[in-house]
């Protein structure tokens, strides 16, 4: 009885001509899949959390003094709607469908229907970026792709598009150069031109420090090429955009000859 039912399987494996699969390629290929899925999902929370950054680092979320000044040209949804960050929504979803991929040739993934596996890596990857965001990783992300992809800059805008505005008034970037006894400081913007700037008659916001390596927010008023004269300045970091502190309701965009700052 055994051998009537052995030997189909035996001519069956040499009509094949099958062979025998190490144990050990046997485990490096779950294995594989399995890495597969979990980088997937800390790649999908990495991107996540960068979505996360620049999103809500936007000023219109956490400095409603600001918000028109910073839209007059820009009605305030549709500038929401350009704020978001398309290309770190995408990257996600390519993960996603990646760890997916990854989870399904795992040796149990089959039994799991595809919502419930792509739900669970969503998931999976937000509390992720929940956990670098503790730490500002989406921040740093952010940061080193503004300074060194300059393709980066084209896909997305964050606050350091709309701080590269000097016709409105509005100038951000890195401290180059600081010269204390004449308040002139070099400031490289985010499309790597540098600006001389007079902070001279400049209101400082609270806990602001002008020292080189620092990123500001500068307003104020362009006063030629590459010069600007400050009106106000305040630190970069998200925490100190929550003032109860004003900034000028008029912002002039242009100096007319002879013209004096106050």
């Amino acid at each position: 009885m055994q051998n009537g039912k052995v030997l189909p399987v035996l001519e069956e494996i040499e009509k094949r001509r099958a062979v025998l699969i190490p144990r050990w390629r046997v485990f490096l290929k779950r294995f594989s899949f399995w890495l597969l899925a979990a980088l997937s999902v800390v790649t999908g929370g990495m991107a996540m959390a960068t979505a996360f950054y620049v999103f809500f680092d936007n000023d219109f979320t956490v400095d409603h003094d600001t918000i028109q000044q910073l839209f007059i040209e820009r009605p305030f949804i549709a500038d929401i709607i350009y704020s978001i960050p398309y290309v770190w929504l995408a990257a996600l979803a390519l993960f996603t469908l990646v760890a997916f991929f990854g989870f399904r040739h795992t040796k149990k993934g089959y039994r799991y229907s595809a919502p419930k596996v792509i739900a669970s890596s969503l998931f999976a990857s937000l509390l992720f970026s929940l956990c670098l965001n503790a730490s500002d990783v989406g921040g740093y992300i952010h940061r080193y792709l503004i300074e060194n992809v300059r393709m980066y800059n084209s896909l997305i805008y964050a606050n350091e598009q709309r701080w590269t505005n000097t016709r409105k008034g509005l100038l951000g970037g890195k401290v180059i150069q600081l010269d204390k006894a004449t308040h002139i400081l070099v400031l490289k913007d985010f499309q790597k031109r540098l600006w001389s700037v007079d902070f001279s008659n400049a209101e400082l916001r609270p806990k602001t420090r002008i020292i080189p390596g620092r990123f500001l927010k500068i307003t104020g008023i362009t006063t030629g090429a590459g010069a600007f004269h400050a009106i106000s300045i305040q630190n970069w970091e998200k925490k100190y955009n929550k003032r109860k502190d004003a900034l000028p309701k008029k912002m002039p965009v242009s100096v007319k000859k002879g013209a004096e700052v106050l």
